[in-house]
């Protein structure tokens, strides 16, 4: 899990305008890219996945992930997880989320 200086508080950024970056399932938002270190959020909507468990483990996916690229520019980075993820394997969901990070 990250620490918490570098989870974002995702309730000031949640429809706010940023630079967007969209893969197959996940809609990755950047945000103030002129911070001290970077920031990561999730949101992942009920109605991507019912379960909590299963919206926990790509939250825990997701941030796992972030927490070995803290090298990335600085700025605050929201991922908006999209339908379909739930299905996905771990492997599955960190390719997805490279693809979305090297987009440009």
């Amino acid at each position: 899990m990250l620490a918490k200086k570098y989870r974002l508080p995702i309730q000031e950024f949640v429809g706010k305008a940023g630079q967007s970056r969209k893969g197959r399932h996940f809609l990755l938002k950047i945000f103030n890219p002129n911070n001290v270190y970077s920031r990561f959020g999730v949101v992942i909507s009920k109605k991507v996945a019912v379960k909590a468990t299963t919206r926990n483990r790509i939250r825990r996916i997701v941030f796992d992930f972030f927490s070995s690229k803290l090298d990335l520019p600085t700025g605050d980075y929201l991922v908006i997880v999209l339908s379909g993820a739930d299905n996905l394997s771990k492997e599955e969901l960190i390719g997805e989320l490279i693809k979305s990070i090297s987009l440009r």
